[in-house]
């Protein structure tokens, strides 16, 4: 997978840990050169082998480099393939491609969690490149939206493809069930405003400032690793990178969450993991309107612009709003999440999986 493993809990690390239950897993992870970016994750349940690669800053220098990093990476996979003999191949990103490219028949699934090149802007052609050839070569490829379903499959040929969303760890459903009796309620004394996850450039900033203008006592806590800068403000926080399991708690810190991204075409193509854990927490909740999230509502309050963000954050704090009972369509809330628990999400691959090995008996040799 394209992240290390003790990067903030997401995708990868959740459907490696739900194919471990039933499969023999080794995990290949990028090394992480930010030592300030490591969560405080437990150790995963099954081998883990880092693969070294080049830093970003190098592989935007131009595509020859990104080739090298490629042929690199693949290099140290096929070590690991030689060795194992795996049933299936499964990777996370387009520049894993090339690490396919000598086991013609084996197995292979793409999981598409983001829109990559538009990740990378600078290097977006290649990108696209790449994921063609990785879709192409794909037995089975998993997108995370419907959003990005259609983009991709629009710009290459999948041979084959499922739509499998995000989700929400099992954990953060039940903890919810046990809580819900002493749900802090809102109001009384300044707001507490609550964003965790990745602070990186598709944050709106802009936003942010008219929220915290409109609200004058107002604060806004960030929890995550930090790719931008942050304004200088004294009504902003930035309290660490917190493992998964704290993520209940800082909630229950806050009066509101925000998930205050720009709409950029790599925000378009998400399916939130961040809206699931924020009806979760059971406290109100703000985000960009757009087709991935028009789901999550009544829950999310959605905002097309910055007006209608302000006026949307003053009916939630307001005590005598219907966004301040929080146990307003319990049964309803409880019923989203429990259909869209990573579990639900775990069961659909197993059923995909048991087909493509059905369908397909590997062998590792060149």
């Amino acid at each position: 997978m394209h992240v290390n493993w003790h990067w903030i809990r997401q995708r990868p690390q959740v459907l490696a840990e739900a194919l471990a239950r039933h499969h023999e897993v080794t995990l290949l992870d990028f090394a992480m050169y930010r030592g300030k970016h490591r969560a405080a994750e437990p150790a995963p349940p099954f081998p883990i082998y880092t693969l070294m690669r080049m830093p970003e800053r190098l592989i935007r220098l131009g595509r020859a480099v990104g080739r090298v990093n490629a042929a690199w990476l693949a290099r140290q996979v096929g070590r690991h393939v030689q060795r194992l003999a795996p049933d299936v191949l499964w990777i996370t990103h387009p520049v894993l491609e090339a690490a396919a490219r000598p086991w013609p028949r084996l197995p292979v699934i793409y999981d598409c969690m983001d829109d990559h090149a538009a990740f990378e802007a600078g290097n977006a052609n290649a990108i696209v490149e790449a994921e063609r050839r990785t879709v192409e070569r794909a037995d089975l490829t998993l997108f995370s939206s419907a959003s990005l379903a259609r983009r991709v499959t629009q710009r290459s040929s999948v041979r084959r493809f499922e739509i499998v969303n995000n989700g929400l760890a099992g954990s953060l459903l039940e903890r919810l069930r046990q809580t819900l009796p002493n749900a802090r309620p809102l109001g009384g004394g300044p707001a507490t405003l609550g964003y965790f996850g990745t602070v990186s450039h598709w944050f709106d900033w802009a936003l942010t400032a008219r929220l915290l203008d409109a609200l004058p006592q107002a604060r806004l806590l960030l929890a995550g690793p930090i790719e931008t800068a942050v304004p200088a403000h004294p009504r902003i926080q930035h309290v660490g990178v917190l493992a998964h399991a704290a993520l209940p708690d800082f909630a229950a810190r806050c009066d509101a969450l925000l998930m205050p991204f720009k709409l950029t075409p790599l925000i378009e193509a998400v399916d939130p993991v961040k809206l699931y854990e924020y009806i979760a927490a059971n406290r109100p909740a703000l985000a960009p309107r757009y087709a991935e999230t028009e789901r999550f509502t009544p829950w999310v309050q959605l905002y097309r612009d910055a007006d209608e963000a302000i006026s949307l954050m003053r009916e939630m704090l307001a005590p005598t709003a219907p966004h301040a009972r929080l146990d307003d369509r319990l049964d309803d809330r409880l019923e989203f999440l429990a259909a869209n628990t990573w579990a639900c999400r775990a069961a659909q691959v197993e059923r995909l999986l048991s087909g493509l090995v059905r369908e397909r008996v590997p062998t590792c040799t060149r």
